[in-house]
């Protein structure tokens, strides 16, 4: 049998010629002076930025949620209106008022106490 002798030069491709990348200049250069001034006049020409509208987010005040039934709701909503209160925490907060006024002395120590490990409990 004749033995097979296989030409390695026809499969071998040649490289692609590469092209000499040219180096880019900037169009302009950075000038720290020149940065400063603008950066002043982008300063004064904004307005002054109002504040986010509704609650905010970090802060004075915490918030905790609560569940009620919406029959508790709308007697809330009914009191909020009839007593022309601000907010809804501000009508339970008054409501609550009037119930502590109302407490017997017994009551009212329980509750007291009750209100002070509550108030460690979050504390923690």
């Amino acid at each position: 049998m004749a033995k097979f002798t296989f030409d390695k030069s026809t499969k071998k491709k040649a490289p692609k010629p590469i092209t000499e990348t040219k180096i880019s200049k900037p169009k302009e250069t950075y000038n720290p002076a020149k940065m400063t001034k603008q950066v002043e006049e982008d300063y004064q020409k904004q307005p002054k930025e109002k504040r986010p509208v509704g609650r905010p987010k970090s802060g004075r005040k915490s918030y905790q949620t609560v569940r009620l039934q919406k029959k508790t709701v709308l007697k809330i909503n009914a009191l909020e209106n009839a007593l022309s209160v601000a907010t809804q925490d501000a009508t339970v907060a008054q409501a609550i008022e009037r119930v502590l006024n109302s407490l017997t002395t017994d009551e009212k120590r329980s509750y007291e106490l009750w209100l002070d490990m509550f108030e460690k409990k979050i504390s923690k």
